[in-house]
């Protein structure tokens, strides 16, 4: 399962904060020919979620779970950061 860190965690509350989206609306990674992108989404049955201070951040359906199982969702200055298992921080 993907690790996501607080740091992470917080960071994608602040996007969904600065945004202004829905309070039932978290950030989706989803699969593209270029690899992964994020865009806002609601809840589907199936996802993996991840949360923050109560709210859901982050969404995943079961292929990109799948796909992102040895990876960990950081923060690397603003941005986020996508790293595998022997990535250095």
């Amino acid at each position: 399962m993907l690790t996501v860190t607080e740091a992470a965690s917080a960071r994608l509350a602040e996007i969904l904060k600065q945004e202004e989206f829905p309070e039932e609306a978290a950030i989706r990674f989803v699969r593209e020919a270029g690899g992964l992108r994020l865009q806002s989404d609601n809840e589907r049955p199936g996802d993996t979620t991840f949360q923050h201070e109560g709210r859901t951040v982050l969404l995943l359906d079961e292929q990109v779970s799948e796909l992102l199982a040895d990876e960990t969702l950081d923060v690397d200055g603003p941005k986020l950061a996508l790293r595998g298992a022997g990535d250095e921080p």
